[in-house]
């Protein structure tokens, strides 16, 4: 298992690696992950010691020696990732930009983050409410005045799926979700659907009422 496989992936490809060699970098924390039987997380590979080590298990045996070293600087980088995260992450809410409906074009302020558009995320607004589109949650109802007009959008086409501009379309492209649906929408590398994190919930408070 690897500990945020997707944001590394991601934060490989904002840093100017290519998205098949990027792939390929995930592919060989994989196999160390299946091979040693650990899990890749901040927790085994915090220092350039544990890397060395994990290296040393893995020389001379199953793996070529080519190989062993592509699986060194996958890790090497999945480091660099994790101080990145560190230092750097924001959680996602939204990076205005004031132009046409058109995004796609990456930054490198945060992990995992696109630029966004003020006008197409407005006009989101306009068409489909403040109110979660999974939960139904309103933030001005909630919390009074500070919650008003708080609310984030979510692109139903992933954003890393995309690797040149695109033409938004507000009504069909973005919903407005609440920061919780939000992180559990984006939860695993498949990005759950409006319709599936629904019948989590409803399954959830139906177990509940039982």
């Amino acid at each position: 298992m690897i500990e945020n496989e997707f944001e590394y992936i991601d934060f490989l490809v904002n840093t100017g690696l290519l998205p098949k060699t990027a792939y390929s970098y995930g592919r060989y924390l994989t196999s160390v992950s299946n091979y040693l039987k650990i899990n890749i997380n901040r927790n085994t590979i915090s220092s350039a010691q544990d890397i060395k080590n994990i290296i040393e298990r893995m020389s001379g045996k199953y793996y070529a020696d080519s190989y062993v070293r592509n699986c060194g600087t996958a890790l090497r980088k999945y480091l660099s990732f994790l101080d990145y995260e560190l230092n750097y992450f924001r959680y996602p809410d939204e990076l205005l930009h004031d132009n046409e409906y058109i995004e796609g074009a990456k930054k490198n302020i945060i992990v995992n983050s696109y630029e966004r558009d003020r006008t197409a995320r407005n006009k989101a607004i306009e068409l489909h409410g403040l109110n979660c589109s999974v939960c139904n949650m309103n933030f001005e109802d909630v919390y009074g005045e500070i919650g008003i007009g708080f609310i984030h959008i979510h692109h139903l086409k992933p954003l890393y799926t995309i690797n040149e501009e695109y033409e938004v379309n507000p009504e069909h492209d973005l919903v407005p979700v609440c920061p919780n649906c939000h992180a559990m929408l984006h939860r695993f590398k498949e990005t759950l659907s409006i319709e599936q994190l629904k019948l989590l919930i409803i399954k959830k408070r139906s177990n509940l009422n039982r």
